[in-house]
């Protein structure tokens, strides 16, 4: 620890005294200052209790030098100085604690001088960003609440609401530091909600939406944590007004692109008050388009935004106004009047559609099950998306996502709403596009004279050789941003809802799949240099889609697996580590298809040698020893042959219940085996009797065994029952079950006698010799 902290104090001492010390040569410096503060971690040591006195009296006056320098730097008289000076106390700040807490009264008050002085741009961002860093810390340290927010936090909202009007440059970082103020501390940020909604008001007019989306979309955001702060109402309310107000927005623009007079049909709609529209409509409609997606980014801010109250959401109004926004287009097209103004509304079409699209999304993340009274609505709504929609690859690729989230969280409830014309052009935007530029076969010759000129060095070559390179273009496969989404969509569908495909379409999916898969291969794909796009993703979703349509398969769908395991196979190979990936777990998964498993069986303990010596006793003794006798031990004449070498050969009995196919062997050597069979021991059964006829071996070239004489005048006492026996079967015999114990026990006689096979009868073995 000793030799860190003096590493450390070296290193801040030659920063300071070296690197830091003149302010002209700040600027050439910082960046080699900022590496070694970032990379060694300098002021991890303050407050260390195992270091020694003198290092840590070294390493404080280290820290007290570099402190001093850069408060110095913070009020400098350049504005490269000051930028540094800023930098380094930010740092400092997240490194240690320590030094924040007993200095952030100081570095904040230096901050906020900054800030009310006219000063360069760069150097004012990077106070908003300490700034912002600052109040961050500061919600954890209870203590410095009433110190530094209730002092300071007001000010600082004041101060930044007065520089965007001096400098519209600085609107986007002064829209991130009044949201996190409004969510962090809605008490301290009450007396500036005014300016604060009217600043984001001016935004979201609609006049900057097409130059600035980001920007338009941050002051949405801003605008949704307003409307949680309360004040005169609740939080609740001022969010229910919020939503109402855009809601209202959007109806006045989407009756004032249909040339509706509202105020002759409803009464008026609460809306946010913001410039009027122009009275040319080559102005004014584009104006609405432009509004109607600037309110769509406020009601997705406001769904999305997290809250820690319950709040009611007006869910069918949203679809409603979502569904009248992408009906315009189809409501123009059936219109019967001569509007000029109708004839714009094809060039705003994409615009409306993606922002009810987008709308529909939000809904569907933020209420989640809540949703689902409106799925048909969303559905219908899609439909007429796609059928009206203008040829634009972006409400294309929009579409595709939008089915993907619905299918993905509701499954068959959303499917079942969609017409079957919808899901097969899903399917259709992912088949192959083959370039054509074979020449028509009406412009070949097929005299064989016309086919041949005469080139310079007297040799004749053939015309059609000269289109051979054109011909291998025709099976080149283009792809684009729509063929993506489209396979995510149809991996949604074969994931959540496989069987809402019918066994055509699904050979299809089958089909187009292995084949781009193949033309992946081979080099067939090209990639459009519009679409920015590495062939990566779209290996990954072909793979994904595969493995989909394996694991949930079809009853009547053709067998694709050992293409599959083969197209598998060949992605392993890939240089992309994510198509690897993707392929190996596949393999992993279809493996249980490939080999299948047999089910777990529960077996009893392992007595198979104690029932060995039993069985070898019995076959070994005379027909007067009973099962008793051999278990308690008490026949002489039994324990004396048991001595003697037994010489076993092959007329000795077999059982005729086969557990496994046997194998053709001419050892004599083989200990026979009799199966004790599971007699019910109760008292009021009949002995057996040999009289009863035995089952035999239904092979018609084996001789029948000869069964050994068993004493039946004595009956297994119940004290036999309670001998541990061996497991049964999980699966039916080949033979029929006997139909009391006596053929139970007759059956047993007929052992096989094998001692190296269990006596189990396992499932799916063949039980009868071939």
């Amino acid at each position: 620890m000793d030799a860190k902290v003096e590493r450390a104090e070296r290193t801040l001492s030659l920063l300071t005294t070296t690197f830091l010390a003149n302010s002209d040569s700040v600027k050439a410096n910082i960046d080699l200052v900022l590496d070694a503060v970032l990379s060694q971690d300098l002021f991890a040591f303050v407050g260390a209790p195992d270091v020694s006195a003198e290092i840590s009296k070294r390493y404080s006056s280290a820290i007290h030098k570099w402190l001093a320098r850069i408060n110095s730097l913070a009020t400098g008289r350049t504005s490269d100085a000051r930028m540094a000076g800023i930098l380094l106390i930010k740092h400092t700040a997240q490194q240690s604690p320590q030094l924040f807490s007993e200095n952030v009264a100081k570095w904040n008050t230096a901050l906020l001088s900054v800030l009310s002085k006219a000063e360069i741009t760069p150097v004012i961002v990077t106070t908003l960003q300490t700034l912002l860093v600052f109040i961050d810390a500061v919600r954890d340290i209870p203590m410095l609440h009433r110190e530094i927010v209730s002092a300071h936090v007001p000010r600082m909202n004041q101060a930044i609401l007065a520089m965007v009007d001096k400098n519209a440059d600085l609107t986007s970082p002064v829209l991130e530091m009044l949201e996190y103020s409004a969510a962090w501390f809605p008490t301290l940020f009450r007396p500036s909600i005014d300016k604060a909604e009217a600043l984001c008001l001016r935004l979201l007019d609609g006049s900057k939406i097409r130059r600035s989306p980001e920007q338009c979309q941050q002051a949405a955001r801003c605008l949704a944590a307003f409307s949680l702060v309360g004040g005169k109402i609740s939080p609740e309310e001022r969010w229910f007004q919020c939503v109402q107000k855009a809601i209202g927005t959007m109806r006045l623009c989407v009756d004032h692109i249909m040339c509706v007079d509202t105020n002759a049909t409803e009464q008026p709609q609460q809306h946010f008050a913001l410039a009027g529209l122009s009275d040319d409509f080559a102005k004014s409609l584009p104006q609405a388009t432009d509004r109607i997606t600037v309110m769509a980014e406020v009601i997705i801010a406001l769904l999305t935004q997290p809250t820690s109250m319950d709040i009611s959401v007006p869910a069918d109004r949203i679809v409603d106004i979502a569904s009248r926004v992408a009906m315009i287009s189809m409501r123009a097209a059936n219109s019967k009047s001569k509007r000029t103004e109708y004839d714009l509304i094809p060039l705003l079409t994409p615009q409306l559609q993606s922002a009810s699209i987008r709308v529909m999304a939000a809904l569907a993340i933020s209420l989640g099950s809540h949703m689902q009274p409106f799925l048909s609505a969303v559905a219908r709504t899609a439909t007429a998306i796609h059928t009206r929609q203008i040829v634009s690859p972006t409400i294309s690729v929009a579409l595709h996502s939008l089915l993907r989230l619905f299918i993905e969280r509701y499954g068959y409830g959303f499917v079942t709403h969609l017409p079957y014309d919808m899901v097969v052009s899903v399917v259709n935007d992912i088949c192959v596009h083959r370039k054509s530029n074979v020449p028509t076969t009406t412009t070949a010759k097929t005299d064989s004279t016309a086919s041949k000129k005469r080139s310079g060095n007297g040799k004749t070559r053939k015309a059609n050789a000269l289109v051979a390179d054109e011909s291998v273009q025709a099976s080149r496969v283009y792809w684009n941003d729509t063929g993506l989404a489209a396979l995510a969509t149809v991996l949604a569908l074969l994931q959540h809802t496989p069987t809402a495909l019918t066994t055509a379409l699904r050979t299809r999916i089958d089909s187009q799949i292995l084949t781009l898969l193949m033309l992946f291969s081979i080099g067939g794909i090209e990639i459009p240099f519009a679409s920015r796009q590495t062939p990566t993703s779209f290996k990954v979703l072909l793979y994904e889609c595969l493995e989909a349509s394996l694991l949930s398969p079809d009853p009547w769908q053709r067998a694709i697996l050992p293409h599959a395991i083969s197209a598998f196979n060949c992605g392993l190979e890939d240089s992309s580590s994510q198509v690897q990936k993707v392929c190996s777990t596949a393999l992993l998964a279809i493996d249980p298809i490939i080999h299948s498993r047999l089910p777990a069986q529960l077996r009893e303990p392992d007595n198979s040698a104690e029932e060995k010596q039993v069985a070898q006793m019995m076959s070994a003794c005379d027909g007067s020893t009973t099962v008793e006798t051999v278990l308690a031990g008490t026949n002489a004449s039994t324990s004396d042959s048991l001595n003697e070498p037994m010489d076993v050969t092959d007329d000795q009995p077999m059982s005729s219940i086969k557990r496994f196919k046997p194998s053709v062997s001419n050892s004599s050597h083989q200990e026979p085996q009799l199966a004790v069979a599971a007699v019910d021991s109760q008292p009021g059964h009949p002995p057996l009797k040999q009289s009863q006829p035995s089952m035999s071996d239904p092979t018609p070239s084996k001789q029948a065994m000869p069964t050994p004489s068993i004493n039946t005048s004595t009956s297994l006492k119940s004290d036999v029952s309670d001998k541990p026996r061996l497991a049964q079967a999980t699966a039916p015999p080949v033979f029929s079950k006997p139909s009391n114990p006596v053929h139970a026990a007759e059956a047993a006689d007929e052992d096989d006698g094998d001692d190296d096979i269990p006596d189990i009868v396992m499932e799916g073995s063949d039980s009868e010799d071939e």
